[in-house]
């Protein structure tokens, strides 16, 4: 008989990975609505997977997201159609640029040049994603909380800073990186 107890630790492993990292979202989540925050695109989760059998370990769509993003707006502003700015929240699982990359929680806010009316058709989930790691280059973010700034073509900034995905390893440190949204959301 073939021993499977390797594979299926590694199995459950990735799957406890990614319910930690959904149970932290959602985290955020109420956090943030207590703000008067609320996420953009209701229950669901930004990703990009695959179902294609010609995808490859390196692509950027494969069957085990790189990455889970959610962004968040003030309610009172999503009604009016006058949101300028929101808060975009990254875990990025790997990159198919990076092998040893760890996995990492990303938080940002994003300014617009001017006020953005189609909101949710307009902001794509891999936005966060591409100016961190295929913009800016993984190699030159400063990391482990460090305040990185990248002003893209359509004059949208980016505010954003990283870490370890383990360091968040209680309630606490959720909370301190809410308190940090905001006070770079209300400061810029």
């Amino acid at each position: 008989m073939v021993d499977n107890t390797a594979i299926i630790t590694s199995i459950n492993n990735v799957r406890h990975t990614i319910n930690n990292a959904i149970l932290m979202l959602r985290d955020l989540d109420t956090a943030l609505s207590k703000k008067g925050f609320k996420p953009l695109n209701g229950n669901w989760l930004g990703a990009e997977t695959s179902k294609s059998i010609n995808q490859s370990m390196v692509d950027y769509r494969t069957f085990f997201p790189q990455y889970i993003s959610r962004q968040y707006a003030l309610e009172n502003e999503i009604d009016k159609n006058v949101v300028k700015k929101i808060l975009f929240v990254n875990i990025q699982f790997f990159h198919g640029d990076y092998i040893d990359l760890p996995p990492t929680f990303i938080s940002s806010v994003m300014i617009f040049p001017t006020f953005n009316k189609n909101l949710k058709a307009s902001i794509d989930n891999w936005w966060l994603k591409y100016i961190v790691y295929e913009e800016t280059k993984w190699e030159k973010v400063i990391k482990n909380g460090g305040i990185n700034e990248n002003i893209d073509d359509d004059k949208i900034r980016t505010i954003y800073w990283c870490y370890d995905l383990l360091s968040f390893n209680k309630q606490s440190v959720i909370n301190k990186e809410v308190d940090k949204l905001l006070e770079l959301y209300y400061a810029n």
